[in-house]
């Protein structure tokens, strides 16, 4: 499979990943009180499995390696970002899980999507850039 291909077919696993909430709000919105799981299972392999292609097609084309400058601060930036916002769910589930409190969401999700969506945003701009540099 070509980088390209790599880097397109990953994209869809994570808007496909990204996606997987939606069923499950119209669910809430509905009054049903579904399950989280296979929601989370859905977002998370979507997610974690289109970043994997993603960075397997840069890997592929060689971007890591031969030293690209184009938009490394702000690739860092961004891989920091979502870091973060990832790790945005590690004092929830040790509130939760581990002290046995109960933790309202909503500050945590926040943080989450801040960091995963801002980071996901500066990524995007370094990619525009990159096109319409090519034209």
């Amino acid at each position: 499979m070509t980088a390209e291909r790599r880097r397109t077919w990953g994209t869809v696993l994570v808007w496909l990943g990204v996606l997987a909430w939606a069923p499950f709000l119209a669910l809430l919105a509905l009054g049903r009180n579904p399950s989280i799981f296979p929601f989370l299972g859905t977002h998370l392999a979507g997610v974690l499995g289109g970043a994997w292609l993603r960075a397997s097609g840069d890997r592929l084309e060689g971007l890591d390696k031969r030293g690209e400058t184009f938009g490394r601060r702000r690739r860092l930036v961004s891989k920091i970002m979502i870091i973060l916002g990832v790790l945005a769910w590690a004092p929830y589930f040790y509130l939760e899980r581990v002290l046995g409190q109960d933790v309202v969401i909503t500050p945590f999700l926040a943080a989450h999507l801040t960091g995963v969506l801002g980071g996901a945003a500066v990524r995007a701009s370094v990619e525009v850039q990159r096109l319409t540099k090519r034209k």
